[in-house]
């Protein structure tokens, strides 16, 4: 890849021990280091009624970071259409843009955890058409107007929408995806693919991908991201950056499972060590060389030219988590950047 590559940070804000208050204020002031050191913008999850989650409402925390960054890009990875209102969704969005001058990027899904959406009365085989439904209104909506609607799950009249976004004709889109079945629709609509799987299994994504933008014209460095969602934990040795790792791992892996457990529900099938995790190629922990090797793997093997970092997880400190932002900041991405 001859694309210069960007890293973004990306946070669940999974419990981590703190009062809830004093974790956001934590967030906080990690975000506003975020920017200091050059990232190219935070991504934070959605997760309800669990520990996974800590910020539920993703847009009440972005309106935050909004106001405590000044350069660095924003948004949901990813907003779960299902739980969401369109029209209301498609308020807040332009209220976002118009709170960070022109910086929010807009992540939609439908969410991994059906767990989640029971908690809201949802049926888990309504999940998937609700999001389809809602996807076709947010999108044609997010260029200003939302027109007259009757579907199975939504009834709309034309709605012109009196908060615009500041990016025109729309900001930036995010898709996570795991396979090529939705690559069309995101090359027509040039939208940022995120894969949160192994490097192998995300370079056919991404060389289809690719291929499909081929096909409508697009080419060179304006083309969409191609990124992975990595954990990642750097420290001055490869010891001390494992031994960080699989300490919060447990804390995080906990917290990921949290709500199947209670509800009695199939978990989802997560890696039940930082050293698993690594083995599978989802996390990495290392010194900043071994972090600039991995990195360079990763672009090679899977075709990216972004990542989107999980620095702070689990129950990593600030202290903890500020020394692997400035490590990766300071050695590692004035390699690729």
């Amino acid at each position: 890849m001859s694309r210069e590559m960007r890293f973004g940070i990306f946070d669940h804000i999974d419990a981590n021990g703190m009062p809830t208050g004093e974790q956001y204020a934590q967030r906080l002031r990690l975000v506003e280091l975020y920017e200091r050191l050059g990232f190219y913008c935070y991504h934070l999850t959605e997760h309800h009624a669990t520990e996974l989650g800590m910020a539920p409402s993703p847009s009440v925390f972005l309106a935050a970071v909004a106001q405590r960054t000044t350069t660095m890009k924003l948004g949901s990875l990813v907003y779960l259409l299902p739980l969401h209102h369109p029209v209301r969704l498609l308020e807040e969005i332009g209220m976002l843009d118009q709170l960070s001058g022109g910086r929010m990027q807009v992540g939609i899904g439908r969410g991994g955890q059906p767990a989640e959406h029971t908690r809201y009365g949802l049926a888990v085989d309504d999940l998937a058409p609700m999001f389809e439904e809602a996807m076709d209104i947010v999108i044609g909506g997010l260029k200003g107007t939302v027109t007259a609607h009757k579907g199975t799950y939504y009834t709309l009249p034309d709605v012109d929408l009196r908060v615009r976004t500041v990016q025109q004709p729309h900001p930036p889109l995010w898709y996570g995806t795991a396979s090529s079945h939705r690559n069309a629709w995101a090359a027509a609509n040039d939208v940022n693919l995120l894969c949160l799987i192994p490097d192998a299994r995300a370079r056919p994504v991404f060389d289809d991908y690719r291929e499909e933008l081929a096909r409508l014209g697009k080419t060179g460095d304006a083309v969409p991201f191609t990124g992975l969602a990595r954990q990642l934990v750097v420290a001055p040795t490869d010891a001390e950056a494992i031994a960080l790792g699989e300490r919060a791992w447990q804390r995080f892996a906990d917290s990921f499972n949290w709500l199947p457990r209670r509800l009695d529900m199939p978990e989802f099938p997560l890696a039940p060590t930082f050293a698993a995790a690594m083995e599978g190629g989802m996390a990495f922990g290392g010194s900043p060389a071994s972090v600039r090797d991995w990195v360079a793997r990763s672009r090679s093997d899977a075709g990216i030219d972004y990542m989107a970092l999980e620095i702070g997880f689990g129950d990593l400190c600030e202290q903890e988590i500020t020394q692997s932002a400035e490590l990766f900041a300071r050695e590692v991405m004035p390699e690729f950047c």
